[in-house]
């Protein structure tokens, strides 16, 4: 059976206009979940104020807490801020740079913050254990590891695309995922800040 000109077109069509719609559809659902995201974090945030761990809060002894998070919280300041520069730094360059080598910069960049932000962890779990405290206590510590996880799976996802080719959605969720794991760095080095203030005024 002959198909008319006509026909061969609308059944062209259709695969393509399914294409968009499960593409639509996609879109739908990515700015659903980002929006429940972002509610949950903020709700998270009004809803527990950023308190100083002291060492009568969790019981522990005052010469065993001082041995711990009042010695080492410098360098893990030092470390989780290095690696926030390093990681906004190489989504800028990506994103407003027009050098032929910015993609090398921009991994990097990304590589090198996000070596700083495993070592800026590996001491807060240190110094935390040192003074003989409690893990993912505060808010602070529990979005400090969900941050460290965005940060993975941006780094996994983004060597990944230079390794194989990638539809323009995989990309865009490399972009979101990392912008969110920047922003949320962000609000954690204040709710970090406001903590060890309030320590330190004790």
């Amino acid at each position: 059976m002959l198909l008319t000109a006509g026909e061969k077109e609308a059944g062209q069509r259709e695969p393509v206009q399914e294409i968009c719609l499960r593409s639509s559809a996609c879109r739908m659902i990515r700015k659903i979940l980002y929006s429940l995201l972002v509610t949950v974090l903020f709700l998270a945030i009004a809803g527990q104020p950023a308190a100083a761990h002291t060492a009568g809060e969790m019981g522990i002894a005052a010469d065993q807490y001082d041995q711990g998070i009042p010695v080492y919280w410098p360098y893990h300041a030092v470390l989780m801020a290095a690696g926030f520069t390093g990681l906004l730094a190489g989504t800028l360059v990506v994103r407003f740079s027009r050098k032929a080598g910015r993609f090398r910069t921009h991994k990097i960049l990304q590589t090198t913050g996000a070596g700083a932000m495993a070592a800026g962890l590996a001491v807060a779990v240190f110094m935390v254990s040192l003074s003989s405290a409690p893990h993912l206590r505060y808010f602070h510590d529990q979005l400090g590891a969900g941050i460290v996880i965005l940060v993975l799976v941006t780094l996994v996802i983004g060597y990944a695309l230079l390794q194989h080719q990638a539809g323009p959605g995989i990309r865009a969720d490399h972009r979101r995922i990392g912008w969110l794991a920047i922003v949320l760095m962000a609000v954690n080095i204040v709710l970090g800040i406001t903590m060890m203030t309030m320590v330190l005024a004790q």
